[in-house]
């Protein structure tokens, strides 16, 4: 408790404490007790954090956020990466959704072709023999799915 930055810590523990206080004496006030509680407790914290010596690397940490948000803002590169990563996410889930989509409807079945076998449009042109029972079959369900 001796550091001088120990002590130049102090006033934020009493910044954050005085608000999360303010909070749960509003909270109490409008009724709202298990609230209020709650709050009570979120005051404690910085002067927990305080005692321990632990105040010093939070207020360490939010200036580094601060830090880099204030040069996130004003870099265009940094804005072109954000881009970039919300492009990639929405690729990734919209490839996930059609796979489930398409596994959900069974129609991975019909799109996915093996090598050598035969796809539904060259079936639906292909002439069955006389009493061929699955070719009936086949035609029914490509009929079934719009596909001549």
């Amino acid at each position: 408790m001796n550091s001088v930055y120990t002590w130049s810590t102090l006033p934020w523990a009493a910044v954050l404490s005085a608000a999360a206080a303010f909070g749960g004496w509003r909270a109490w006030r409008r009724g709202d007790r298990p609230t209020a509680v709650r709050r009570s407790g979120w005051a404690l914290v910085p002067w927990a954090l305080w005692f321990v010596g632990l105040m010093g690397v939070v207020v360490r940490v939010g200036s580094a956020i601060a830090s880099w948000a204030a040069g996130f803002v004003f870099r265009p590169s940094a804005w072109l990466g954000l881009a970039i990563g919300v492009v990639a996410v929405a690729l990734v889930a919209a490839g996930s959704l059609g796979k489930r989509r398409a596994s959900r409807t069974g129609s991975d079945e019909l799109t996915a072709k093996p090598a050598g076998s035969t796809g539904p449009a060259e079936l639906s042109t292909r002439k069955p023999a006389v009493g061929d029972d699955d070719m009936d079959d086949i035609e029914a369900i490509l009929r079934k799915h719009g596909i001549q």
